[in-house]
């Protein structure tokens, strides 16, 4: 990878966010002020710092705010957008990004996910030759009984994923990926999820790899952790 290469990130920012309601109720998730800053700034910022030199917003609900609050040109990159207009699901609102700009091999960010360590390993190019066409940030937790948990087997590839509720510690979805436009399924059009609908057959077929990135976690979309972050990411 070569110091101009473009690192386009598609941050997935269109959802409902019905779990943080109750807190937050006036703006879209990713807008949900974290001290005098909306949290997809601070994400935006972060992506930057670690090499992402391109974003794209995968917009719908209330897209005009995340518009008006994002500026086109934030920490030295390019902001784009892209409105879906019906919800996509997480699947769907990926091809619907690849196929408007064109786009076929990005980086993917939960919206309301911040993953808080060295990016450089999913920075570089899937590794097609060998069958990688998805990628998977994985980080450990103490206890999975929050998230689903991710198995990992030979070589870094994803063997399993396990429902929430599991006790002791391992290795969860950090909401960041690195994919291309063959992980998709060809010819489907619509709303269609992709935790759902692709990565289980992605990972019977071993295209899924793990990148195990040592660094913190947090998903905002539950109130306790949003006010966690507000805690230590919040300034004045």
């Amino acid at each position: 990878m070569t110091a101009s290469a473009l690192q386009t990130c598609v941050i997935l920012a269109g959802g409902l966010g019905t779990r943080l309601r109750s807190v937050v109720s006036d703006v879209p998730k990713c807008l949900a002020p974290v001290g005098s800053r909306p949290f997809l700034e601070i994400q935006i910022r972060s992506l930057a710092a670690a090499g992402v030199n391109d974003v794209v917003l995968s917009l719908g609900h209330m897209s005009g705010q995340v518009i008006a609050a994002i500026d086109e040109r934030l920490a030295g990159i390019d902001v784009r957008h892209v409105v879906e207009r019906e919800l996509l699901g997480t699947g769907g609102a990926i091809a619907h990004v690849l196929g408007t700009l064109q786009l076929d091999e990005v980086i993917v960010a939960n919206g309301d996910t911040y993953l808080d360590g060295d990016l450089t390993a999913m920075l570089a190019p899937l590794d097609r030759a060998r069958g990688e066409l998805f990628r998977m940030a994985v980080v450990e937790v103490p206890s999975r009984a929050r998230f689903g948990g991710v198995e990992l087997g030979e070589a870094g590839h994803v063997t399993r994923f396990l429902e929430k509720g599991q006790t002791g510690g391992g290795f969860i979805n950090a909401g960041l990926y690195r994919l291309c436009r063959s992980a998709l399924p060809r010819g489907r059009s619509g709303a269609y999820s992709l935790e759902v609908d692709v990565l289980p057959e992605l990972v019977r077929e071993q295209h899924v790899k793990s990148c195990v990135i040592p660094g913190s976690f947090i998903d905002i979309g539950v109130p306790e952790d949003y006010r966690l972050f507000c805690e230590t990411h919040g300034q004045s």
